[in-house]
């Protein structure tokens, strides 16, 4: 089992069952802290003292207050640390639902579990811990049957912007001027048809509010 965890969580109460269950678990270490940038800087003096974390695990959402800080969430404590290249398995544990945010964490930072916050998040816990210790990857059944019925659908960031766009009532043609304002390609209004198009295919929608009520209906935005 893991013998030295680092956890990123701005509610602590929220740990102290997790925290006693790690210890029972054979874990020899616990650090807990409530804001991300504390976390990087205590990942960072362990790997200088040359005692490094072997596990994270980290909420995504931290609530804001008097103190400035440089990282606002675990995703971008995440990132920060994955920027490292040193090995470290970490379990995100929220209550977040939107798939292509979690899709993104397992994709692109290489997360090994999520754990969704819950009545059950104890046994949920319990699983992930013994799965990621084992090598194997680990979602939470409240989250991981959505998650794998889309598993195979081509969608992309860009897609996911431009959903959002449509959602918030943009036109086709104000999309255009912003992606090009942004440098998100493509961004000429034929290409962005050609993708709405596509999208109402692929999700079986009617029409745009059709296409945005089903994605919202999957956590995608």
């Amino acid at each position: 089992m893991f013998k030295k965890v680092l956890i990123a969580e701005d509610l602590v109460w929220n740990t102290q069952r997790f925290e006693q269950q790690l210890l029972e678990a054979g874990v020899e270490e616990i650090v807990i802290t409530e804001y991300c940038d504390d976390a990087y800087l205590r990942y960072i003096k362990a790997l200088k003292d040359e005692k490094p974390f072997d596990l994270l695990i980290a909420d995504l959402s931290f609530k804001q207050d008097h103190r400035q800080q440089n990282l606002y969430s675990g995703d971008e404590l995440i990132a920060a640390i994955r920027k490292l290249e040193e090995p470290l398995k970490v379990i995100v544990f929220s209550m977040e639902e939107r798939l292509q945010r979690i899709r993104l964490l397992f994709d692109d930072q290489k997360i090994n579990a999520y754990v969704f916050k819950s009545r059950r998040s104890l046994e949920d816990m319990a699983e992930a811990l013994n799965a990621v210790h084992l090598g194997q990857r680990y979602i939470s059944p409240q989250v991981a049957a959505a998650l794998g019925s889309r598993e195979n659908l081509d969608i992309e960031e860009y897609d996911i912007l431009l959903l959002e766009a449509i959602a918030k009532g943009l036109s086709n043609r104000e999309i255009s001027e912003r992606f090009k304002a942004r440098t998100i390609k493509p961004n000429g209004i034929s290409s962005i048809e050609k993708r709405l198009s596509k999208l109402r295919t692929d999700f079986k929608a009617t029409n745009a509010t059709h296409l945005i009520a089903v994605v919202k209906d999957l956590g995608l935005i």
